[in-house]
């Protein structure tokens, strides 16, 4: 009776270890794919406010700027960060760390962009949507608000 009870102990043991193997060896799977996914997404500051003019309700801004802070300083002289200007009053998502800086309309359009800091492509976002057809509307409102602040 004794060396039943032992072996189904040792059967049920070697069930646990099993188990157990298992999952080890899933958590070392995910542990080994959580990099190759995270490598592979870009970082996106997502838009703060989203259009209902077109099927994308967005504009995407693509840099080579890889750290986001640097879109923390202030726009001008006003208490708003670049961040916020660009994703709240232009409807734009920041993809940084990207191959080049470039701005995507909602429309698909793309316009290659010519600066390289943070400040310059703030400027030159807002001057580039200033010209479009919604962004004009856009570009209106954010300079009342500026005029309100000042």
């Amino acid at each position: 009776m004794a060396d039943i009870l032992i072996q189904r102990f040792l059967y049920l043991l070697s069930g646990f270890d099993l188990y157990f193997l298992y999952l080890s060896m899933k958590n070392l799977l995910l542990l080994l794919f959580i990099p190759i996914v995270c490598f592979g997404q870009e970082v996106e500051l997502p838009a703060l406010r989203l259009s209902n003019n077109f099927s994308k309700p967005y504009r995407v801004l693509k840099t080579t700027i890889s750290d986001k802070s640097l879109f923390k300083q202030n726009y001008n002289n006003t208490d708003l960060t670049l961040d916020y200007v660009i994703r709240y009053h232009f409807y734009t998502s920041i993809d940084l760390n990207e191959g080049e800086n470039q701005l995507i309309s909602m429309d698909g359009t793309k316009f290659n962009l010519s600066s390289e800091n943070a400040k310059d492509l703030t400027d030159e976002v807002i001057s580039l949507v200033g010209g479009m057809y919604f962004g004009k509307k856009e570009f209106n409102a954010f300079k009342e608000l500026n005029k309100k602040t000042n």
